[in-house]
């Protein structure tokens, strides 16, 4: 006896996310969020505290980001 395939096993298929987002995206934001907290820890006591609040506020923004976007997928 023969088996015959029909169209409706290709239907059953689910699109799923892939296991890896971008890495070369994470990386390269992550390491302007890395320099940014560098240069926040340099010039943080001579800036303004609500200048420095709000560019951490930036950099977590940033970093959350780029997990969003282009991190690993859980």
């Amino acid at each position: 006896m023969m088996t015959t395939y029909t169209e409706n096993t290709s239907r059953h298929r689910t699109w799923r996310k892939p296991n890896a987002g971008r890495p070369a995206l994470f990386v390269l934001l992550l390491s302007i969020a890395a320099v940014g907290v560098l240069g926040l820890l340099i010039a943080g006591p001579t800036i303004a505290l609500s200048l420095s609040v709000a560019s951490a506020l930036a950099l977590i923004c940033l970093v959350s980001l780029a997990w969003a976007v282009a991190g690993p997928r859980l």
